[in-house]
């Protein structure tokens, strides 16, 4: 269970010994470890010993085209998703989408919603994503010219210290 016995056996006057014990955190909080010292001829001793356990959150952004290649006035998807693979929870999660001139704004869809201007698709910050927990967000853009382009996608939270970036390639003809 949770309790670590050591017999020691006869100790000589004035002598020591020590013991200790490695774990692994399975849950974030205080979490006290307890020691006692037993003697048949001595009382009963006591310590403890307590450590805050913090989670970490981390960001894993990806970015995807579902069509490419795509012909001119064709349309093209990117889906952008962000998975948080750490064990604590990410706040105030930003998404900032950016075309290229090749490439006009059709629609946004996603976990917040997208505002578009010129030719950057700004999300609503997504206010918490928990640890283990995924969010997604759509752009859907039309190619009116050809070329290899780049889809650029910029994430930026509460715990991240500088963005983010990812780009997809598309191929337009």
């Amino acid at each position: 269970g949770n309790v670590i016995t050591w017999n020691v056996g006869n100790l000589a006057p004035a002598a020591s010994k020590t013991f200790g014990i490695t774990g692994k955190a399975v849950a974030q909080g205080r979490h006290c470890n307890k020691a006692e010292a037993k003697a048949t001829c001595a009382e009963p001793v006591a310590a403890t010993a307590c450590t805050e356990i913090k989670g970490v959150a981390a960001l894993l952004l990806e970015v995807i085209d579902v069509a490419d290649p795509i012909e001119v006035n064709g349309q093209e998807t990117y889906v952008i998703t962000v998975t948080n693979q750490g064990t604590a929870v990410d706040t105030n999660i930003k998404i900032v989408a950016t075309l290229e001139d090749t490439q006009s704004y059709v629609s946004s869809s996603g976990a917040t919603v997208g505002t578009a201007s010129g030719k950057t698709v700004t999300f609503a910050a997504l206010p918490a994503l928990a640890p283990k927990a995924k969010a997604e967000w759509r752009v859907v853009v039309k190619a009116v010219k050809a070329g290899d382009i780049r889809f650029a996608v910029q994430l930026d939270s509460d715990v991240l210290d500088r963005p983010v970036n990812e780009t997809e390639s598309t191929h337009q003809y």
